[in-house]
């Protein structure tokens, strides 16, 4: 599910970077800061878009990582409620 993961997470969250962050190790995630040639799962805040002061539609962790992934890097991209999804899933299942 999130196993073996290593997450960084971009845009506006509907929580504190930091909650979502311990959430995320909390269910045996590393957090990463930066999109880097180790990340494998972007995270990516239920957020509208049109906020980027860029006039991008996208932030630059998450074009870097498109970037990465045409150069054939394994990233999934998930929305922030995706990710808490599957989080809330994986720590059901740890206390089972």
């Amino acid at each position: 599910m999130l196993a073996g993961e290593v997450v960084v997470f971009t845009g506006a969250l509907s929580m504190p970077r930091r909650k979502a962050a311990d959430l995320a190790a909390r269910v045996g995630r590393e957090v990463d800061g930066g999109v880097t040639k180790n990340t494998t799962l972007l995270i990516v805040g239920d957020q509208d878009v049109t906020r980027f002061a860029t006039g991008q539609s996208k932030s630059s962790k998450h074009l870097k990582a498109e970037a990465l992934i045409a150069k054939g890097q394994r990233i999934r991209i998930l929305r922030e409620s995706a990710f808490l999804q599957l989080a809330k899933a994986a720590a059901d299942y740890a206390q089972e």
